[in-house]
């Protein structure tokens, strides 16, 4: 039992116990029993998206693998938790947050007497309350989201190969990708369809995002926008195509994007032992990306807000408050390193805001063989070129961090790709490049710190991104 009052602390110790395979698995079956009605394992768990609210809560979800006692087959199950520095505050937020269609699971008792089962439980050694998927008090949408029933027939109404082409649904089923408790969830649809003119039937996804909020009319009127301008862009870039629209549960579908996430080919490419024809094959995604997000950034529509440097420097302003109270020295060096970076800011010319991305990360970059498409335009934004490029540039960064022995190579390939944009995009300068990659070197750091600083790795990590940081900005002082 945790004894101390400081709830910082004690959140710590309750992300450090997430780590803790034997414990957690003992935890997360005793809530399983409670609320699951057929009699399953937990063999093994996943934490899948973690964030921290510093001396609040962790909001996080776990990807259960189950095995069933009785027959050995083994599945994925979803739970979505939240923990607090104490019982009593677990025990009053869930009092605040259930109703009746979500009953809680019992502590104690037979199986017998906790029927029916419930979707929400406490876990009183981590003052966890855990959900079974797709129970969630804010995002209520998800259970519409999720019966198949349902979104066969928005599916058969409106899908283009149903609607236009004679295609019937016959199976669907759906898993969560990407869910944040009480914000948003994506899902995978996977459809099976027949046709009364072709034997063999055919599968495709589709994929679903359950939003808490209205945000969901701008998100698919923006689906639309890019979508209209990467079929306009003669295959430089693809985009997900809409599909439907719905109000009640905020939900909007769109199209597959073909490809394999770059992330998964830099990784394939860069290992220990790359010869020098993956190395050039990387290369050539690489010019690849390049001439995609050059070709995006010349779509002149205003979506999104205006970020600025001024913007993005002061963003992280709160961030950098919370690492204080943490890490104080690490605190001080971003402090001076962004102190220069806001001066030398002023030295340098800025480009005009155009439409950006907002997350060009290596997940949302797909790669077909040669083609590119880009997904996830949840946080598109007017700002300057150079934002996106150094975005995708300090993912490049903090893989290498993260795998020294790749880090040479990295190197290298970073390199290639700064090039690689800047000789399509003669208008963006060098040294305001690199001065945008400082900035989100350090804003990287200021973003990671409250999933991962419990770690003692983490430091070591932050280490390198603000050094990197340094050198760029070095870079951006340095004559053309």
């Amino acid at each position: 039992m945790i004894r101390t009052l400081d709830p910082a602390a004690v959140l710590t110790r309750r992300l450090e116990q997430l780590h803790d395979a034997d414990y957690m698995r003992t935890v997360l079956q005793h809530a399983l029993d409670r609320l699951l009605p057929r009699v399953e394992l937990v063999e093994a768990y996943e934490v899948d998206y973690c964030k921290i609210k510093p001396w609040r809560d962790v909001s996080l979800t776990l990807a259960l693998t189950l095995r069933s006692i009785s027959t050995g087959e083994r599945r994925r199950q979803i739970v979505a938790g939240s923990i607090w520095s104490t019982v009593d505050e677990a025990r009053k937020q869930l009092q605040s947050s259930v109703d009746g269609a979500h009953p809680i699971a019992p502590c104690h008792g037979s199986l017998e007497e906790q029927r029916p089962r419930a979707q929400v439980a406490l876990v009183p050694d981590m003052a966890m309350i855990l959900r079974l998927f797709p129970s969630d008090p804010v995002l209520t949408g998800l259970s519409w989201a999720t019966d198949r029933t349902g979104m066969t027939a928005l599916l058969d109404a409106h899908l283009p190969d149903c609607r236009n082409e004679g295609w019937r649904i016959r199976d669907l089923q759906h898993e969560p990708l990407h869910y944040k408790p009480g914000r948003l969830c994506t899902l995978r649809y996977t459809l099976t369809l027949d046709h009364p003119r072709h034997p063999n039937s055919k599968q495709l996804h589709v994929f679903g995002k359950v939003y808490r909020d209205d945000r969901w009319q701008q998100a698919y009127a923006t689906l639309t926008t890019i979508w209209e301008a990467s079929m306009a862009s003669a295959g430089r870039w693809y985009a997900a195509r809409p599909i439907a629209a719905v109000a009640s549960p905020r939900l909007t579908v769109q199209s597959a994007v073909d490809g394999c996430r770059f992330r998964q080919v830099l990784g394939d490419l860069t290992r220990d032992d790359a010869d020098s024809d993956e190395l050039a094959r990387m290369e050539r995604h690489l010019d690849a990306v390049a001439q995609a997000l050059q070709s995006m950034q010349q779509v002149h529509v205003p979506l999104g807000p205006c970020l600025d440097f001024a913007g993005l420097l002061g963003a992280q302003r709160h961030n950098l408050e919370y690492l204080r109270e943490v890490h104080e020295g690490v605190a001080a060096e971003l402090d001076r390193l962004r102190t220069e970076i806001e001066r030398l800011a002023s030295t340098l010319p800025a480009s005009a805001l155009g439409l950006a991305h907002g997350d060009f990360a290596h997940g949302n970059v797909l790669l077909d063989d040669e083609r590119v498409g880009i997904i996830d335009f949840d946080r598109v934004c007017q700002a300057e070129p150079a934002y996106d490029v150094a975005y995708f540039l300090t993912h490049l960064t903090s893989f290498g961090l993260r795998h020294p022995r790749r880090a040479v190579v990295l190197s290298r390939l970073a390199a290639h790709f700064r090039e690689a944009y800047l000789a399509v995009a003669p208008a963006v300068s060098s040294r305001r490049l690199a001065l945008y990659e400082a900035l989100d070197l350090s804003a990287y750091v200021l973003r990671n710190f409250r999933k991962q600083s419990h770690q003692a790795k983490w430091l070591r990590w932050a280490a390198g991104q603000i050094e990197s940081a340094w050198e760029r900005l070095d870079h951006a002082r340095s004559a053309q």
